[in-house]
């Protein structure tokens, strides 16, 4: 006997599924327009054209929303990121162009750089800024390539919190700066990066002759 699903529960759950999306999606524009303090829930409600019972049903509060809403922006981030980079990218030139698409943020996917970068975004981001787990290990693995028998955790943990911190503020800058300086001040956050892991001025100028994004960027749409 074939058994005949149960369509308005399924309906229900894709209701329930686009209503949650565009809470986030509200919450993740208004932190790239820099507003988020102040914001009522009635408000956020609105932008995303739900009611405002609808709220709680996904949210128990606009902290856990404008969380939310930074951290699928980082996931979009990182996913956008790491499909630049070709499969069996040995793991100096992966870091390194880690870094210059990192930099490049705020040229290629406007809007997710607003989102990392916004006046919340410290208190939402937890341990996932711009230089997240992905790129600390692709660092790492540039470290440990360019370095063979290094044994000096203390160090590699300094080398990381100095490289993230750089990174940071690096997206930060170019969200205040024309177009045309993004990928100057990417390429070279990249290139000290690169003589601080120890790769040779050879090697630095072939990576950053690499063109930079290798594949086409994808649309805003996230």
């Amino acid at each position: 006997m074939v058994e005949v699903a149960d369509e308005p529960t399924g309906r229900n759950t894709r209701r329930k599924t686009r209503t949650r999306a565009a809470l986030v999606r509200a919450a993740q524009q208004i932190l790239a327009e820099g507003g988020g303090d102040g914001v009522s829930i009635q408000a956020i409600a609105e932008r995303a054209d739900v009611g405002f019972g609808s709220f709680y049903n996904h949210f128990q509060s606009k902290t856990e929303l404008f969380t939310t809403a930074y951290a699928e922006a980082f996931q979009a981030y990182v996913a956008w990121r790491d499909a630049q980079i070709p499969a069996g990218t040995d793991p100096v030139a992966r870091f390194a162009m880690s870094v210059r698409l990192t930099g490049r943020l705020g040229l290629l996917r406007p809007e997710i750089a607003k989102v990392l970068t916004s006046r919340l975004a410290g208190s939402a981001r937890g341990d996932h800024g711009p230089a997240g787990p992905g790129l600390r290990m692709a660092l790492l693995g540039a470290l440990a390539a360019l370095n063979p028998g290094r044994t000096d955790p203390a160090g590699a943990e300094v080398t990381v919190i100095a490289a993230a911190g750089a990174i940071d503020a690096i997206l930060r800058a170019t969200a205040h700066r024309p177009a045309q300086e993004h990928a100057r001040l990417a390429d070279g956050l990249a290139r000290d990066l690169l003589r601080m892991l120890g790769a040779d001025d050879d090697r630095i100028a072939a990576l950053l002759a690499e063109p930079c994004p290798p594949t086409t960027a994808p649309s805003e749409d996230h």
